[in-house]
């Protein structure tokens, strides 16, 4: 029986998984919870085998779940369920210590071998994003404008603010969100542009003729 934990912030996606997994004898979803900080709570005291995790959560999102998981709970399987394909979070999200990544327009069937595979240890991908794992793994400095990552236009107006030095409350407050998403919306711009702070996004960022 593999035991699973799903995690993710929509309740009608968790009840819906739920019911897709529990069709299979193999599998057993322990539990279910709404952000990365009650994955961690519920690891605290049940043992799981495989924890599904989407990407953008409030609260703690599915990278920084990803990090503590993976250094805590190195016996647990992370196969992140998200609908993000951009190939340098793929990629980074494997050098996190993921085991798997899939969309979650994924079919029952790829869903359920998924878990299995990753409960056994083998590396899960759903496979029209091979392609854009190899691109973003080619190490081009400056790519040119085919392979430049997408930027959501939510993203680029965090980030022109962030290059006027607006603090990630005045962001906040300007495009009337919660910090919480705001961060969110820093930490997959980090992501995607392989960067590690704020200046080293900017000077990509003027590089790539976004600013």
């Amino acid at each position: 029986m593999i035991r699973i934990l799903i995690t993710d912030d929509h309740q009608i996606l968790l009840d819906g998984i739920k019911a897709i997994l529990e069709t299979d004898t193999k599998l057993k979803v322990v539990a279910t919870a709404g952000n990365g900080l009650e994955a961690l709570e519920v690891l605290k005291t049940k043992r799981i085998d495989v924890l599904l995790l989407d990407l953008q959560m409030p609260k703690m999102d599915g990278l920084q779940t990803l990090e503590h998981v993976s250094k805590q709970y190195p016996e647990v399987r992370v196969l992140m369920l998200t609908t993000n394909d951009e190939g340098s979070i793929i990629t980074t999200i494997f050098k996190k210590g993921a085991t798997g990544y899939l969309l979650k327009n994924s079919s029952k069937e790829v869903l359920i071998q998924g878990i299995k595979d990753a409960y056994e240890g083998n590396k899960v991908l759903s496979p029209h994003l091979t392609l854009k794992m190899i691109e973003s793994l080619s190490g081009k400095p400056k790519p040119s404008a085919g392979l430049i990552p997408k930027v959501t236009r939510r993203e680029l107006e965090v980030l022109k603010l962030i290059a006027q030095q607006y603090t990630t409350q005045q962001i906040a407050d300007t495009l009337f969100l919660s910090t919480n998403t705001v961060a969110t919306h820093k930490r997959n711009l980090f992501v995607k542009m392989d960067v590690k702070n704020s200046v080293g996004m900017i000077k990509k960022a003027m590089d790539w003729g976004l600013l």
